[in-house]
């Protein structure tokens, strides 16, 4: 029996109590979005006359699925264990910080290059400027254009950062936590109504079905294009949630794990043509959680890049595109803007993130010195080792670090 709880521990032995590869999954699915994206900003409506490379987007769409599922569940962690107030300032401080600087980075050096490369449809002015700030500080209403460009490249709408889209949705989930976990009913309930909204994210996308979105859209005031994104982001990220709640429970089975992981990759192939993934989160988020249990990566296990990977990427190849990288062809693309992206993205760890996320943890945020962690909600023995049972999680193995998918 100790043999068998060893060799398949709970899925909450296996991220937080062990060492454990999220983090570097999460690369990997950063550099998916990457692989789904390259194409249409280096081919642009070409992209539809090679099959294999249209079918790109089955990368990221599955990457930004995935990282919504261990979202739900990491946050889900970060709520229970934090006070309201320390809750939502790391949560500010994991997405805000590594955010306003790649919109720094795009006005300060993209916006120039844009200019000087003839890619604008005007020229360079505060005012624009200003307001390209203004319009993307908040994650709503995003501005994608600068100067009206880039414009004369392959892509064809002029778009600054097309990848950051999900960002809105992400932190909208972390501050629907904030009901679930700190109001006192609630919380003392949450076997009932974590469930409870795993199934209300999925009424969106049955709403939209048998109501239809021009109804839907005057009722909630959102474009259908919103309308879509919620019934496929707020799923996700609640069956994270719902794992979260069970994994006292669940055990991780390397095989399941690789075979729920791809059969996600193949649900998500099929979105477009038949609604499966619609009522498959829960075997996703099983997958890439417990895979990332099961294999043993030690590298970016303690400087996390992802996030930055994610929202420097597309800007960094429209900059690469219009310094004349279309003229070498969609690898060398791919390449340039991964090693260049890989190397920003460091910086914006090292220099921003990676503060941000010590100050998050500062005795201020946190509200105690010494706070020790709280059990999951799920109640049940624990399948470690006799010797390690008192023993707290953080002093077993340093805890993962992380994208906004990150629980502290």
């Amino acid at each position: 029996m100790h043999k068998n709880i060893q060799r398949y521990p709970t899925l909450y032995v296996g991220v937080f109590e062990r060492a454990n590869s999220l983090n570097f999954l999460r690369l990997i699915l950063a550099s998916c979005v990457i692989f789904s994206h390259t194409p249409y900003l280096v081919m642009g409506a070409k992209v539809d006359e090679h099959p294999l490379v249209h079918n790109f987007y089955v990368f990221g769409d599955y990457a930004v699925n995935a990282f919504f599922c261990i979202s739900g569940f990491l946050i889900a962690h970060s709520a229970y264990r934090s006070g309201a107030g320390s809750y939502l300032v790391k949560r500010v401080l994991r997405i805000f910080p590594g955010y306003w600087v790649s919109i720094l980075f795009v006005v300060a050096l993209g916006g120039p290059i844009s200019v000087i490369t003839g890619h604008t449809a005007t020229g360079w002015n505060w005012a624009d400027a200003l307001h390209y700030i203004r319009s993307n500080y908040d994650l709503m209403a995003l501005q994608y254009p600068l100067f009206g460009g880039p414009i004369d490249v392959p892509l064809e709408f002029p778009s600054w950062n097309g990848s950051v889209w999900s960002l809105e949705y992400e932190f909208f989930c972390y501050l629907l936590l904030l009901p679930l976990f700190y109001l006192p009913f609630i919380r003392k309930n949450l076997k009932i109504f974590i469930p409870l909204a795993y199934l209300i994210s999925l009424s969106y996308y049955l709403c939209n079905q048998y109501l239809g979105y021009d109804f839907m859209s005057q009722a909630f005031g959102l474009h259908p294009r919103d309308l879509n994104a919620s019934a496929r982001m707020y799923p996700l990220f609640f069956a994270g949630s719902l794992l979260y709640l069970l994994s006292r429970k669940i055990r991780v089975y390397p095989v399941l794990s690789v075979l729920c992981v791809a059969a996600g990759v193949y649900f998500t192939w099929l979105a477009p043509h038949a609604d499966v993934l619609q009522w498959t989160q829960l075997i996703l988020a099983y997958g890439i959680i417990g895979l990332g249990c099961s294999i043993n990566v030690s590298w970016a296990r303690t400087n996390d890049i992802s996030y930055g990977v994610y929202v420097y990427a597309w800007p960094v190849q429209q900059i690469l595109v219009m310094l004349g990288s279309v003229s070498l062809g969609l690898a060398a693309n791919i390449f340039l803007d991964l090693i260049l992206t890989f190397g920003v993205a460091w910086l914006s760890w090292m220099f921003i993130e990676k503060p941000a996320m010590n100050l998050a943890r500062h005795p201020i945020v946190t509200g105690s010195k010494h706070r020790k962690p709280s059990p999951p909600p799920t109640h049940s023995t624990s399948d470690t080792p006799a010797s390690q049972a008192d023993e707290p999680a953080a002093a077993q193995i340093p805890r993962p670090l992380g994208h906004p998918i990150q629980f502290s």
